[in-house]
């Protein structure tokens, strides 16, 4: 007689700190997550959405998110809190939206970004707050600058990282790319936000 195994949050939770922890690999994962899906001894209860969603996910991630650590803390998160940010960090196209109401809130034309190319970024991204800017494009940069701590002029203060890249550091930002040129921001994690339009950049394309 077939016994069933009920795979719990707390499973996968000890599965994700066994990456983190460097224990154990991608492959790893998969093996487990395709050895659940197909084992025929015994009989697993997916009653639970989330636990079933993730190791589908882990068996699948050429068709879902890739496995890396930011990806496996955001599991992590999901399971410990039911918030699923995976798109947040993954997905360009889930911030259009986003875009679109930040330039309608204030009156900004809704002027995209090319992901591929780049934005001048000051080393420290994960320190509040951060401030944004935006000149005209010029060659491969989008004309965005965003940096935390003071504005410096030393040549060496942004360096170029390609807009998609952020998806994996701060998606909150990527709401804010699509403010048309002259607009600046400055926001934090706690929620402050302010946006404007500064007459002082050079607005010429």
């Amino acid at each position: 007689m077939n016994q069933e195994i009920k795979i719990s949050r707390s499973d996968i939770i000890a599965k994700c700190d066994q990456y983190l922890n460097g224990e154990i690999g991608k492959s790893d994962l998969q093996n487990y997550a395709l050895n659940l899906i197909v084992d025929e001894n015994d009989i697993y209860d997916w009653s639970d959405e989330i636990v079933s969603d993730i190791i589908f996910q882990w068996d699948s991630p050429e068709i879902s998110f890739p496995i890396n650590k930011k990806n496996i803390e955001l599991w992590k998160h999901q399971l410990e809190t039911e918030e699923n940010l995976l798109a947040d960090y993954n997905i360009w196209n889930v911030h259009i939206d986003r875009q679109k109401e930040i330039c309608e809130k204030y009156q900004s034309k809704w002027n995209p970004i090319n992901k591929k190319l780049m934005i001048g970024c000051s080393i420290d991204l994960l320190s509040d707050p951060i401030n944004g800017l935006r000149h005209p494009k010029e060659g491969i940069t989008t004309g965005w600058y965003i940096w935390s701590g003071d504005w410096s002029d030393k040549n060496d203060f942004f360096k170029p990282m390609c807009a998609e890249h952020l998806l994996e550091i701060r998606p909150e930002l990527i709401k804010y790319f699509g403010l048309d040129v002259g607009y600046r921001f400055l926001i934090d994690k706690n929620g402050y936000e302010d946006v404007w339009f500064d007459e002082k950049l050079k607005l010429t394309e």
